[in-house]
Parts: structure tokens; sequence; C-alpha cells
């Protein structure tokens, strides 16, 4: 039986080691010279690669502790399948990488909206993954867009995306850690009241078992007196008026 743990409630290294990757490459795309177009089709197809890893161990590890895992899944499956479909598309003409980034973008972007929205309580936390989201939708129609601009300005954009994405990730796992210490503190808590609340209860049936015990003992102990005390007077009524032998009355 599956645990109802949202995606969001994932171990916060997760988000953190997902953001670090995706922002290394968005600095990487934006302020380095790109002069080779396959090159950095190849890194980019890597760093979704390593997104999607860190997405598979993930999924391995909630299935591990029977939590529900069917997001963690479709999201790995959408970083594994960009990743390979650009990998193994390196060699073909622009127009595909784009089409490949630009879906991937639009499509990781939907889901964040969704996940911010049907899943997050907290009010920052849910501004962050709705933000990161439009940004992904906004940034995935610039790129299907900017064909006409040719090979490396839409891998500018993309990278543009990572940036967000990456920051976003990083501030959410803090978020997520600082918001796990204080759950568990308020659990280890309520665990100690809950505890020591026990004990007291467990106290007032101990004594109110030995209230109702006494009167029993004492009347059993009462019935006993008297039942002894009865004997001996009867005892004692039979000795005084015990007959006198025929061996007493010959000597008399």
């Amino acid at each position: 039986m599956s645990i109802k743990r949202k995606y969001i409630d994932s171990h916060w290294l997760v988000f953190a080691l997902q953001g670090v990757l995706a922002l290394l490459f968005g600095w990487y795309a934006l302020f380095t010279n790109l002069n080779s177009f396959e090159a950095i089709i190849v890194i980019a197809g890597t760093v979704l690669l390593g997104l999607g890893i860190i997405e598979m161990l993930n999924l391995l590890t909630r299935t591990h502790l029977k939590e529900t895992w069917g997001l963690s899944l479709l999201m790995a499956i959408l970083e594994l399948a960009a990743a390979f479909a650009l990998l193994f598309a390196k060699d073909q003409n622009a127009i595909m990488h784009l089409a490949i980034i630009g879906l991937y973008t639009i499509t990781r972007g939907i889901l964040e909206i969704f996940i911010g929205l049907g899943s997050v309580d907290d009010l920052t936390d849910r501004f962050i993954w709705v933000l990161t989201g439009v940004s992904g939708c906004i940034i995935g129609i610039v790129v299907v867009n900017a064909g006409h601009l040719g090979n490396l300005p839409f891998i500018k954009y993309f990278g543009s995306y990572m940036v967000v994405f990456g920051v976003s990730n990083l501030i959410y796992a803090i978020h997520n850690k600082e918001q796990k210490h204080d759950y568990e503190t308020d659990l280890r808590e309520k665990r100690i009241e809950s505890r020591e609340r026990h004990a007291k209860n467990a106290k007032k049936i101990a004594a109110i078992k030995e209230l109702s015990v006494k009167p029993d003992r004492v009347y059993k102990s009462k019935n006993l007196g008297e039942k002894t005390a009865h004997k001996l007077v009867k005892k004692a009524a039979t000795k005084k008026t015990k007959k006198p032998t025929a061996k007493k009355i010959s000597k008399k």
C-alpha cells in the first residue's frame, strides 16, 4: 500500500542536485562562447541525462519507502527521453534539436505549473513552482519560434530557462529542508506529549483498579474474622456444657 506523500515531499537533496546541475549548464550556455553547436548539444543532452538519473534515484527511493511515485516516473521519463533524443540526434539538423528542446521545456513547464497549483500548500513554494513553470512555457515557445535566428541563439534561451530552473530548485531545496526540520521537531514533541499522556492515564487506571479491589479485600477479611470469632464462641460453649464421663461419676 502506497503512502500518499507528494512529489514535492521528496528529499531536499534531489532538488538541490538538480538545481546545481541546471545552474551550471545555464551559466555555461549564457556566459561562454558557443563555437561548436554539436558540442553544446552533447552537453545539453548530458545535463538532461544527469537530471533523469537523479529523478530515477528519487523514483527508486520513493518506491522503496512505499510512497507514491507516479509523478516522479513521469518526470524521469521526460528527462531521459529528451536526453537520449538529443544525444542520438546530435548529427541531425538544428530544426530537430530545436524541436526537442522546445517541446521538453514547454512540457516541463506545464508539469511544474501543475505541481505548484495541485500539490503545494505553502504560498512561497507555490509561487516558486508556478513561476518556474510559466518561465518554461514562455521560453519553450520562444525556442520553438527561434529557428530563423540561427543555431546557437536558441541554446542561450534554453540556458536562461535552466538558470531559472536551477535557482528555483536551490531555493526550494533550502526551504524544503527547513520545513522538514520543523516538521520532525513538531512530530518529536507530539510523541513526547503523547507518551507522557499515556503514562498519566496508565497511573490513573492503576489507581482506580486499586481502589476498586480494596473494598473486596476488606469485606473478605471482615467475613473471615466473623467466621473465626463464631467458631471460637461455639467451641467455648461446647466446653462449658460438656457432660462428665462415667469414670468421673464412679469416683464420686
